[in-house]
């Protein structure tokens, strides 16, 4: 019987430590897609498709630094509060709706760019989408099955409100990184 415990306990630990290891993985994943768009963002610069002080350059690159700078010891709070500039003051709401605003400005520069920009912004808002969702099992979890999955509202009533916004937030990254895709299809077409 002591044997049993043991094997069942060092398994528990294994689990753990191996869930451990992949958490990390996956967070180091995301955080590498963001540095993956900042770069491309650079290039365009350097290679002269988008200008250093253009309103998209400026304004991406330092929302991309923002959440960099947090990649070490980045939390989700940490994460929505960077990506959606929350402050003590305002309230979620309209820290959202103020990105939003922000993101359709953006959205009628990226218009007047080069497809490659659109894309580039569009990978901008999936990496955070990932390091949003790489920073929380739970959130995964609730993320496909309330958002990603057509499912009854009225099991969004029993979420608590932080892991609410938190939900609201991802989903706001993958609404607009799939409306500057589209546009950058647009585009090409």
């Amino acid at each position: 019987m002591n044997t049993l415990i043991i094997f069942i306990s060092l398994g528990v630990a294994l689990a753990l430590f191996f869930r451990h290891l992949k958490t990390a993985a996956t967070q180091k994943a995301a955080a590498f897609q963001l540095y993956a768009v900042r770069d491309e963002l650079i290039c365009l610069v350097a290679e002269k498709k988008l200008s250093e002080d253009s309103r998209l350059f400026q304004y991406y690159y330092k929302r991309i630094n923002r959440l960099l700078a947090l990649v070490p010891n980045v939390g989700l709070d940490n994460t929505m509060e960077a990506f959606l500039y929350l402050k003590n003051s305002k309230s979620f709401q309209h820290s959202l709706n103020e990105a939003n605003r922000r993101a359709d400005e953006m959205l009628k520069l990226v218009e007047e760019e080069s497809e490659e920009v659109s894309t580039i912004i569009s990978n901008y808002y999936a990496a955070s989408k990932c390091l949003m969702l790489a920073h929380s099992s739970v959130l995964r979890m609730l993320y496909i099955a309330l958002v990603k999955t057509p499912i009854n509202n009225s099991l969004k009533s029993f979420v608590p409100k932080a892991t609410y916004a938190a939900l609201k937030t991802v989903s706001f990254a993958d609404e607009e990184a799939n409306r500057f895709r589209d546009v950058g299809h647009q585009q090409a077409a």
